[in-house]
């Protein structure tokens, strides 16, 4: 399958997209940055064209996928081009910082039939699938709470890598709440499976006193009165944590592994889930992606699903401007 790369100097392109895509077996053949100068620094060893422009990368090229990064509030444009062309695309998130954007996106593409993924790559973790799966099977039960921690450590790093648009709320759209939160509202919404009718969120900028925050906290309130609560904050010292914890009233899963060997307790009895964790949860979620691609399949989420948990994380933003809860109407 012939791939091509947009927005290659977003970190995401050489931590985790370059070596999973050549894992899978995807010929890279081109790759793009409208800044010339970085991205000759970056997915060193491709020996492809390089090119400044994505359009003329398209015209020329002709990829059959394209993997699109770009600064947060330039997505939405980026992928409505990419859309107008009738290209399919894979896109990291958070796709836009106007959730308003992604819904007429998520329309256009959908009346036009190309197909789209999005990068809500917490749907592949161990747990995740496991507790999916009984929800399919209508095992899951009834959500009572769910808990979900994404705490990084010092937004500097973004500058260091040459990313720096990521501390300018204008591109990024805030701090970690645009950053993680996309996760943390999709998995709420993806395992509870019900639209959120409140949401509360709490911020704080006081660690590095930038223009971003550096900590939220959301409470979401679902239609059937299940609640959750997402940390998400990049006030680690070093390194990075996360924990999970999902209860139902026939089950309760909890602990920082999501992956292999992560447990969830049923009715008295361990089910021991199996599936990709943190180190490896990239390679299987992009060799699956090629995979749905090739056969026509509906990616694992699309712009539609970036839209749902967009709209959850807008109310979160004017709820921490105002410090106030806000509610949502049915979607």
């Amino acid at each position: 399958m012939r791939v091509a790369i947009i927005g290659a100097t977003h970190w995401h392109v050489d931590l985790y997209y370059v070596p999973a895509l050549k894992g899978a077996g995807a010929d890279i053949v081109a790759v793009h940055d409208p800044d010339a100068e970085a991205l000759q620094r970056v997915c060193e060893g491709l020996d492809c064209p390089r090119y400044t422009d994505h359009g003329e990368l398209l015209d020329k090229e002709a990829p059959d996928l394209v993997f699109a990064h770009a600064p947060h509030a330039q997505m939405a444009a980026l992928a409505m081009d990419l859309v107008s062309r009738h290209q399919p695309f894979h896109m990291e998130k958070p796709m836009g910082v106007d959730w308003t954007e992604v819904s007429t996106l998520a329309t256009k593409a959908q009346t036009e039939d190309v197909w789209n993924s999005a990068a809500l790559v917490s749907r592949y973790y161990g747990v995740v699938q496991r507790l999916r799966q009984l929800r399919d099977e209508g095992d899951l039960g009834a959500p009572i709470r769910y808990y979900h921690s994404l705490l990084a450590g010092s937004p500097l790093r973004y500058a260091e890598w040459g990313v720096g648009w990521m501390l300018d709320p204008a591109l990024a759209g805030g701090g970690p709440l645009w950053n993680f939160g996309p996760h943390v509202v999709d998995l709420f919404l993806y395992l509870v499976d019900e639209d959120v009718a409140q949401v509360e969120c709490w911020t704080s900028d006081h660690v590095y006193n930038l223009a971003i925050e550096d900590y939220a906290l959301i409470r979401l309130t679902g239609r059937s009165g299940a609640l959750g609560v997402g940390e998400v904050s990049y006030t680690m010292p070093a390194g990075y944590e996360r924990f999970f914890s999902l209860t139902t009233d026939r089950l309760h899963c909890g602990g920082s592994s999501m992956g292999a060997g992560s447990v969830v307790i049923r009715d008295g009895d361990e089910v021991t889930c199996d599936g990709p964790d943190s180190d490896t949860v990239y390679d299987v979620y992009v060799a699956d992606t090629l995979r749905r691609f090739a056969a026509g399949e509906r990616a694992m989420a699309t712009v539609r699903d970036m839209e749902r948990a967009l709209r959850v994380m807008d109310a979160a933003r004017q709820s921490a401007r105002s410090g106030e809860l806000v509610e949502l109407r049915p979607a």
